[in-house]
């Protein structure tokens, strides 16, 4: 990857040259510039203590994109985070996520587009069910490496990717994540189809070299959805390895409108081999009934089937959500040592305008070992420009 690093540095001399200066003026003055600023509030209730965590936190992020020159362009993402107040008792439930002040470059890329194929070199965001960087904190993870995407054959997206670091939202020192090491790097090819009307499907096949060959985990992940009019019903299907375990889950979702309403089922159920691995980053967490708060790492676990109920609608412009899961297993995992998990939970979202727009969550886990119980309360703010 050192080569990437050479080739992203050689990328922005070039750039910055004076013989180039004139003839790449256009491509700058055709740059596009967005931006957000957010500001976040969370809260988590463990029940065995009572005592509330919370942290409060603003920040943001600007994007440049240039126009094209002989079919190449650039693009640089800046993130920032501040944290304003954090109250923790004993462990700080935000180490890993939340509390980092700071700024980070998370994208800076060159890009080069002929026809139907692009390919992208340097530090870039992904997302697809094997590899994919969460955007639901302050900071959005990334990754740097080698993103190839071609449209050649008709209604298909053919996603081949190469990535050897990986950028996380903390340091867990207080700063925003930065680009380490992974493993001794992840290749990733990602198909999707549209060719079939109302037929849409998707897989992707993830390899992942440990830095030890004993830590080397692979992924195959199958979907097919069909839109039959009154209901849309997907499938999905993973089969893993991580080290010497093997893991496979089956999904189900079944969703459809009932007058003002709609109605979404949501089923899983996992092997007896052992714990699904669902990829890499934490928006790799593509479990149909990963619950929007706790996620879906419960559901991973061998031997569980999982089920979720959604009810949805929208009420003079407020979005209104609200859901029901539970969790059984047969292979209780430590420390938690549960055998069955019931999760209620709901979020109002609402756009004050085509910039501004809330989101208030909220989420309960009531694990059969009551002392496991927590509560989740998030709201969330943000005005992109």
């Amino acid at each position: 990857m050192k080569k990437i690093t050479k080739l992203s540095m050689a990328a922005c001399l070039l750039f910055s040259g004076t013989t180039f200066a004139d003839t790449l003026e256009e491509a700058f003055s055709n740059s596009k510039m967005k931006g957000e600023i957010k500001a976040q509030y969370f809260s988590v209730e463990p029940v065995s203590d009572g005592k509330s965590d919370d942290i409060s936190v603003i920040g943001g992020n600007i994007n440049v994109i240039t126009g094209s020159f002989y079919g190449f362009n650039a693009g640089v993402t800046f993130q920032t985070s501040h944290v304003l107040d954090i109250s923790t008792e004993g462990t700080n439930d935000f180490n890993k996520t939340m509390d980092a002040s700071g700024s980070v470059m998370s994208e800076a890329y060159l890009q080069y587009t002929i026809s139907n194929t692009s390919l992208k070199v340097g530090r870039q965001y992904i997302k697809t069910p094997l590899v994919a960087g969460s955007g639901t904190r302050m900071i959005k993870q990334s990754f740097e490496g080698i993103t190839v995407v071609n449209k050649d054959l008709p209604n298909t997206i053919v996603s081949a990717a190469y990535v050897d670091k990986y950028q996380d939202r903390t340091n867990q020192a207080g700063d925003p994540g930065e680009f380490d090491q992974f493993e001794d790097g992840a290749m990733t090819l990602y198909i999707k189809n549209n060719s079939i009307e109302n037929l849409t499907l998707q897989a992707q096949y993830l390899d992942v070299k440990g830095k030890v060959s004993a830590n080397d985990k692979d992924a195959t992940y199958l979907e097919a959805g069909y839109d039959f009019g009154v209901a849309n019903i997907h499938a999905q299907y993973f089969d893993t390895t991580n080290g010497s375990e093997d893991g496979t889950m089956f999904g189900l979702k079944a969703s459809g409108n009932v007058g003002v309403f709609n109605l979404t089922a949501l089923y899983t159920t996992t092997g007896s081999d052992g714990t699904v691995y669902p990829g890499v980053g934490s928006g790799a967490d593509n479990a149909f009934t990963a619950l929007p708060l706790h996620g879906g790492s419960v559901t991973y676990t061998k031997n569980t089937d999982t089920l979720v109920g959604v009810i949805a609608t929208n009420i003079a412009g407020v979005t209104a959500v609200a859901y029901y899961g539970q969790v059984n297993t047969d292979e209780p995992t430590s420390p938690l040592n549960y055998e069955k998990i019931d999760a209620v939970g709901g979020f109002l979202q609402y756009a004050f305008n085509k910039n501004l727009s809330a989101k208030v969550m909220y989420e309960s886990a009531d694990f059969d070992t009551a002392s496991n119980d927590d509560n989740i309360f998030r709201v969330y703010t943000s005005y992109k420009f």
